[in-house]
């Protein structure tokens, strides 16, 4: 992880319930879209959670472990579930669709536990390789590859 991300997290730490992602950008000398940016990486890999639109935010149980020193549970996993929730419908379509979307939902809460269940992250994996490889998108069956490494 950079320094940058790094100390994003820490202050975001010493804030506790009152951090804001822009005042602590801000602090860092970021300009907005370099907050925005930071905070959506910061979030896809698991280690952030947004509280509210005005900016408001808190660490994730992966974000305090990594401060820690502690390894993060899953930041594969976070990631995967960040580039998923990216790409858009990667082809697929109605109950398919629906069913990653609640996957992915599933996943998300996981990756919040203090301590994922791994037979419900590995069922969700599961669900989520099965469906992407069924997808004619090309970038879905190359997602779907890094769910079964995870398995």
């Amino acid at each position: 992880m950079d320094d940058l991300k790094l100390e994003f997290l820490r202050r975001t730490d010493q804030a506790g319930d009152g951090a804001n992602m822009w005042q602590i950008g801000e602090g860092l000398g970021l300009d907005r879209a370099q907050v925005e940016t930071l905070c959506l990486d910061l979030l896809s890999d698991g280690l952030l959670e947004m509280k509210n639109l005005g900016g408001a935010i808190a660490l994730a149980q992966a974000g305090r472990e990594q401060l820690s020193g502690a390894p993060a549970p899953g930041p594969d996993l976070g990631a995967l579930v960040g580039q998923l929730e990216s790409a858009g419908g990667l082809g697929l379509e109605g109950a398919a669709a629906s069913d990653l979307a609640a996957d992915l939902a599933c996943l998300r809460a996981q990756l919040s536990r203090s301590r994922p269940l791994a037979a419900v992250v590995q069922a969700c994996l599961e669900a989520v390789a099965e469906a992407l490889a069924g997808s004619p998108d090309h970038r879905a069956r190359e997602l779907a590859a890094q769910a079964r490494e995870l398995l």
